[in-house]
């Protein structure tokens, strides 16, 4: 079928487009601090969203009005060759990670986050497991190590506040 190896770049390029939309608006609502600045604290996620929209509507058109040949060969062997279990784990992996980072609120039911420390410290060695990896005790101490350096260089040098959850009176 023509173009059927097109199928999934125009989708990805769909929801790219979508996300950018719904990202633009996010970053427009980021407060500005007070004082007349031209650079504000949404400059930076402004920018990075208008390039990914461009980038989504030039791979749109790659697929749709102007086909790219190469590209459709390519995605269908990529296709063919990708094992679409470990794509779906990997998926709910990080679906589950942003749940347990800072929890989730469903009506009345509050269910508190983990925090960072923890939620990165049993993602990563989870999605090294789903990857492949069978040295768990190493995934294990690399994630909680590498969690504990991304927070407090996060929250101590460069002051941003990472969820601590758990660990927060530890912490």
């Amino acid at each position: 079928m023509p173009g059927a190896g097109l199928l999934g770049p125009r989708i990805v390029a769909a929801v790219l487009l979508a996300a950018s939309v719904l990202l633009v608006v996010s970053a427009l609502g980021i407060a500005r601090g007070g004082g007349f600045t031209i650079i504000g604290p949404a400059t930076i996620p402004l920018a990075i969203v208008i390039g990914l929209a461009v980038l989504s509507a030039v791979l749109m058109f790659r697929t749709t009005a102007m086909p790219d040949h190469d590209l459709a060969e390519h995605a269908d062997l990529e296709e063919r060759v990708t094992h679409w279990p470990t794509v779906g784990l990997a998926g709910a992996a990080l679906v589950a990670y942003a749940i347990a980072l800072d929890g989730i609120r469903i009506g009345d039911l509050e269910i508190p986050g983990l925090g960072f420390v923890v939620a990165t410290g049993l993602f990563l060695p989870v999605t090294a497991g789903i990857f492949g990896s069978r040295a768990w005790l190493r995934d294990t101490v690399a994630g909680i190590v590498l969690a504990l350096v991304l927070y407090f260089g996060f929250t101590e040098y460069l002051g941003v506040r990472l969820p601590a959850g758990l660990l927060g009176l530890v912490l």
